[in-house]
């Protein structure tokens, strides 16, 4: 189920890249509401989450619906220009229309099929809906409907305090990472052609029909056309590893991506082959013999009753998932298991099933 973005009649000029406090700040939200998702953030999450002051950590858990699974349209750029700072952000947040406001916010709380025109148009189906997921989405919902502008004052204070909780501090650590990728890919805007420009910023995208669009590897069954349309590109650093693609009418299309990890993240082609190739129960148990102690191939032929030439093929497969490292030391190679590539597995097939 790919997100397709339709390039035809988009042009490289409606194109804007650059930061977004407020979507950092979502992102963040994000991650403190499903902290399993962002294992390489966990200490950062366990020191903001026990520095939160009680009533704001009781605000963001009544909200966490915005921003747990499908992050709300209102916590991302609402319009031109970027590179704006927060206030200016949820300012936007405070004079966007009443019904506008309440779509967006009830398309993330309800969080799936149900379209967030109803709840403008047919409220109680809209609260029955949110109240089927779950009893805090219904009541959620329900003060939605009831009063949507006391809503939105809750929801501004909330982010108003925790950028002065604790999301001022992180913006000044990471912005000067997102404004190099922002750079990085400005450089690349001018450089090439639109779909490769867009394919660039996920593994998970590859241009199709000939440059015409773009596919990404998404749990979503959507396109989304560009032309005639503003188009954000925002990086993230704590929004890693999701892309968020969003293209309602009336907003411009945002793709909110993550800056790039150490090294090139694997695509989910190259974690399936790892776990295909550990499938195996004769490398499975090569790997038990190679991960405590290097040794030859000759010393694993004998311990598991192979041959030479049927353990080097194992082990030949071993090599190319990048999960073998072997060293020669006078006469004899010595194999043996990458653990920190193995550990890292977890962590990649994390990684391709939450993007």
């Amino acid at each position: 189920m790919p997100v397709l973005l339709d390039l035809r009649g988009a042009k490289s000029s409606d194109v804007a890249v650059g930061t977004s406090p407020i979507s950092e700040l979502q992102a963040c939200l994000h991650a403190l509401a499903e902290p399993d998702h962002h294992l390489e953030s966990r200490s950062w999450l366990t020191r903001t989450d026990e520095s939160l002051p009680r009533e704001l950590r009781h605000r963001l858990t009544w909200f966490a619906p915005l921003w747990a699974r499908r992050r709300c349209r209102l916590l991302l750029p609402l319009g031109p220009p970027l590179d704006v700072d927060l206030q200016t952000e949820i300012g936007r947040v405070s004079k966007l229309r009443q019904d506008d406001f309440v779509e967006a916010a009830a398309y993330s709380i309800q969080g799936g099929s149900f379209a967030p025109r109803s709840a403008v148009t047919r409220p109680d189906e809209f609260i029955a809906a949110c109240e089927a997921r779950s009893f805090s989405r219904g009541e959620l919902a329900r003060s939605l409907i009831d009063d949507p502008e006391a809503f939105r004052c809750d929801l501004v204070r909330t982010l108003e305090d925790s950028g002065e909780e604790f999301f001022a501090r992180e913006w000044e650590r990471v912005r000067t990472r997102l404004r190099d990728e922002v750079e990085q890919t400005r450089s690349r805007l001018r450089a090439l052609p639109l779909a490769e420009l867009l394919s660039s910023v996920s593994p998970a995208a590859r241009p199709v029909q000939d440059g015409r669009g773009v596919r990404f590897d998404k749990l979503q069954d959507l396109t989304v056309p560009l032309r005639g349309n503003h188009v954000f590109l925002v990086p993230t650093v704590h929004g890693r590893p999701h892309l968020v693609i969003r293209g309602e009418p009336g907003f411009p299309v945002v793709l909110h991506y993550p800056v790039a990890w150490r090294g090139q993240p694997p695509s989910i082609e190259e974690v399936r082959q790892r776990l295909t190739i550990l499938s195996d129960p004769t490398r499975l148990g090569l790997c038990r013999h190679m991960v405590n102690e290097a040794i030859t191939t000759s010393d694993l032929a004998r311990r598991t009753n192979l041959t030479r030439p049927q353990v080097s093929r194992h082990l030949a497969k071993l090599r190319a998932a990048g999960l073998l490292t072997s060293e020669k030391s006078g006469r004899y190679v010595y194999h043996r298991v990458d653990v920190r590539q193995l550990l890292g597995i977890g962590v990649e097939l994390l990684r391709v099933i939450v993007r």
